[in-house]
Order: C-alpha cells, then sequence, then structure tokens
C-alpha cells in the first residue's frame, strides 16, 4: 500500500499534519509528522511532502507529484526538518490522513 495525492485538491488545511502526529506520539503536534503541508512565498501555492521509507520524499505540488530523493530547490521553507522524522508507516494499515483529509487529496493505493 502507498499514498497518493492530488495536489490541487489540497486546501492547507493542515489535518494531515496533525492526524499522523497523533497516532505518532498521541498529542497534535505537527512537528512529528511524516507528512507536513509545502509552502513557497508565491501566493495560494502549497502541497505535501511525506517522507517515506520505500519512495523517498514525495513532493506533491500544483506542477505533479515526484518521489524520490530531494534536491537543494524541491522542498519550500520549511521542508528540510522532514528529513530528520521518521518516515511514514501507513498508521499499521490504516493511514489517518487519509480518513482526515476533507477533501480526498490524499487517498491510499493497494
Amino acid at each position: 500500500m502507498r499514498l497518493l495525492f492530488e495536489p490541487m485538491a489540497c486546501i492547507a488545511c493542515g489535518l494531515c499534519e496533525v492526524a499522523c502526529s497523533l497516532h505518532r506520539d498521541g498529542v497534535l503536534t505537527p512537528m512529528s509528522s511524516s507528512i507536513i503541508l509545502h509552502q513557497e512565498d508565491k501566493a495560494n501555492y502549497f502541497g505535501l511532502v511525506l517522507k517515506s521509507a520505500s519512495e523517498g520524499l514525495v513532493l506533491a505540488r500544483p506542477e505533479g507529484v515526484t518521489h524520490g530523493a530531494q534536491s537543494s530547490d524541491s522542498g519550500g521553507p520549511g521542508a528540510k526538518p522532514i528529513l530528520l522524522r521518521e518516515p511514514c508507516d501507513l498508521c499499521d494499515g490504516a493511514p489517518r490522513c487519509v480518513t482526515m483529509c476533507p477533501t480526498g487529496c490524499i487517498s491510499k493505493e493497494g
């Protein structure tokens, strides 16, 4: 199973971050989340960055979804701290970010 993203449906609500942190630590703190909101200085430009054990960093931006190693300009402000976090464990088969996403921009495959 893996997570799929539709970045244009993201509304930058941050519920995926808090759902992940609640699973990981039992508290609502996005600092421990395996998924973070990706924002840049452009108006209304945002998406998601997921640290995956199998796919490396998954960048879901308006231009599309990319998988693998991070390039120097691919993370946007605030993305580097995700490299220090634990990779996504898919919430033991029931990803909470999928359940919490109000727009369905995160779904699961398989």
